[in-house]
């Protein structure tokens, strides 16, 4: 069956209009979105709670759950919002929150998150310095469920577009945390903040990771809330780019939140890569439209981007029960006629269109026994001498050039 959640995407947008009253002058509304996290999200919720910053108003949306969840929240009396919804999906929740916050700053929170005490302390300061701000965002440190330490700085790993751009060119160096807050965490101390336009940037992926941000009340009246066309496939993104079209960002080069991997119910699932990678096609197309921001970038960094967006459709096409090989197939056609050159890609999703899927898994486990790596296997597959790859790559570079 189709995620009924997906039907949406690619038809008119659909944000709703948000924070259109007047905020309370330095509340910050924290909004946690759930959905049966009754387990964990106590210690969320006391994270938020424990801030040095005040005042604080939190907001937990419970989007349909039916374990203890409502009970768990009841503990905690006025200092906790409680809204019921049925259940419509993480961006229906985030807007539900939006409406109701009443702050001049807005931070989204996860039911399944850390944060740690000096988060809001630290971004308010900044966003204070720097009124033109949008919004402020930090990194954060990966654990386990079970609260081992994966990675001290997790962002970069996460979001491949760390890879493709550097911070220090799309953002000014402000300084460190201690011109912003005297007396932080010695930890704390070295650290730099950023700010600047990242609109830009942002063509290349996301920066921003939901739980680490601080919004600002009068930018998202401008931007609207979440695009609900956008469900469980890139509707962050999408949000935050348009965000970031209506005032500057910041980036606090710490980590401020404990963010937990290898989870079973998390919704970063192998099997919704599909609609993350059509949404993240979408939202791209759709700002190269947008005339009202101009995306500063060369038509070679922008036929790059656009190509690679399109192959990675047409594997999850292939990957996912939810695909379908006609669409997998003119995603591959696209990619390739967009960029040609990158002749490895191409070959790489060639063999895995017009393998069934069977196949790749069998050849997978052949070569598994030769210790391998999947790359080095499919090098293999697709390079059976040395010399194929430059004689393939000078023909397309010549033909298409």
């Amino acid at each position: 069956m189709k995620n009924h959640r997906t039907k949406l995407l690619g038809q008119d947008p659909i944000i709703p209009d948000i924070c259109q009253a007047a905020g309370i002058e330095g509340l910050v509304s924290v909004i946690i979105p759930t959905y049966n996290r009754g387990y964990i999200i106590d210690k969320a919720i006391d994270s938020v709670l424990s801030q040095t910053y005040s005042p604080i108003e939190l907001i937990v949306v419970d989007d349909g759950s039916n374990d203890n969840t409502k009970d768990i929240i009841k503990q905690y009396g006025d200092s906790v919002r409680y809204i019921y919804q049925n259940n419509s999906g993480l961006a229906v929740a985030r807007n539900t929150g939006l409406s109701a916050a009443s702050g001049e700053f807005i931070a989204f929170q996860d039911s399944d998150d850390i944060w740690l005490p000096w988060k809001l302390t630290v971004q308010t300061a900044m966003m204070r310095k720097f009124p033109e701000l949008a919004l402020v965002w930090t990194d954060m440190i990966a654990v386990t469920p079970e609260g081992q330490i994966i990675q001290n700085k997790y962002i970069r790993s996460m979001y491949a577009v760390y890879k493709k751009i550097s911070i220090d060119e799309h953002m000014i160096n402000g300084g460190s945390l201690t011109e912003l807050v005297p007396n932080l965490p010695l930890e704390l101390n070295q650290a730099k903040f950023y700010y600047g336009n990242i609109y830009s940037a942002m063509f290349f992926g996301n920066l921003v990771h939901p739980p680490t941000a601080l919004l600002r009340r009068k930018h998202l009246r401008l931007s609207g809330g979440l695009d609900i066309t956008y469900a469980w496939t890139c509707e962050d993104y999408e949000f935050f780019w348009r965000l970031s079209k209506y005032g500057l960002c910041g980036m606090i080069d710490s980590s401020s939140i404990l963010y937990r991997v290898e989870a079973t119910d998390q919704l970063t699932k192998p099997n919704l890569l599909l609609y993350v990678a059509r949404g993240n096609l979408l939202a791209l197309k759709q700002k190269l439209k947008d005339k009202t921001a101009i995306i500063d970038a060369t038509s070679k960094e922008i036929r790059f981007q656009l190509s690679n967006a399109y192959n990675w459709v047409a594997n999850e096409e292939i990957k996912s029960s939810d695909g379908e090989y006609i669409n997998a197939l003119i995603s591959y056609l696209k990619s390739f006629l967009i960029n040609p050159t990158n002749i490895k890609m191409h070959l790489h999703t060639a063999l895995r269109i017009l393998l069934p899927n069977v196949v790749i898994k069998m050849l997978l486990k052949i070569f598994s026994l030769t210790q391998l790596s999947k790359k080095q296997i499919l090098n293999k597959l697709i390079y059976p001498s040395s010399v194929m790859y430059p004689l393939l790559e000078y023909f397309s570079l010549g033909l298409f050039s």
